[in-house]
């Protein structure tokens, strides 16, 4: 099922900028503790691009690059994340989507019937047959830009029959400086074991 959730008039917290994050920018700015004051839904990393961060009912989690899934302890540093407090504009209770474009065409045309220059966190509910998911290893300085970061550092992980939720996050395209414009998908299997940067799935 999709939850869809339309910032039109709700507010979207971000830490930092997608292009500072992408140079190279990985100190941590804002503690988990802090980041949480701001809402219960979303996505970003964590001080020195160690792993990809879920938020999920409330908490943050770390998909970690050894594959691990691990609740952040409040005193951890972010260097970039977006956040929002969920309430739900809008639900589909059946989608199927063969895979992350089918996906992502559906979800452009749910979010039309609302306005495509606005920002949205939509909450999916399900099953997959295939999903791959990619964390990143920690960094040490001098900082890469994070796509040398990606070439060396990546590690990705293929998993079958999962049961979990993909937190989507919607940037338009005029906010592009500001963070990733389009989809930004993160899974986090239901049993709290597999999860991170999606970047591809089968349904």
């Amino acid at each position: 099922s999709l939850i869809l959730n339309n910032n039109g008039d709700d507010s979207m917290y971000q830490v930092s900028l997608m292009q500072a994050f992408m140079h190279g920018e990985y100190d941590g700015v804002i503690t988990v503790g802090d980041l949480k004051k701001h809402g219960d839904i979303g996505l970003g990393t964590f001080e020195g691009v160690n792993g990809e961060m879920i938020v999920l009912d409330g908490v943050v989690y770390q998909a970690a690059a050894d594959g691990s899934i691990n609740v952040m302890n409040d005193n951890e540093k972010i260097p970039f994340a977006t956040i929002t407090k969920f309430d739900e504009d809008g639900k589909i209770d059946n989608i199927n989507a063969g895979n992350f474009n089918d996906l992502t065409s559906q979800l452009n045309k749910e979010i039309e019937k609302y306005g495509t220059n606005n920002m949205y966190v939509i909450k999916i509910k399900g099953d997959f047959s295939n999903i791959t998911v990619r964390s990143v290893e920690i960094q040490e300085k001098p900082y890469k830009e994070f796509t040398d970061v990606a070439a060396v550092d990546q590690k990705v992980f293929n998993h079958t029959d999962q049961t979990g939720t993909l937190v989507a996050v919607y940037f338009p395209e005029y906010m592009n400086e500001l963070n990733m414009h389009g989809w930004h998908l993160h899974f986090l299997s239901d049993d709290k074991t597999k999860g991170g940067h999606v970047l591809g799935f089968n349904g």
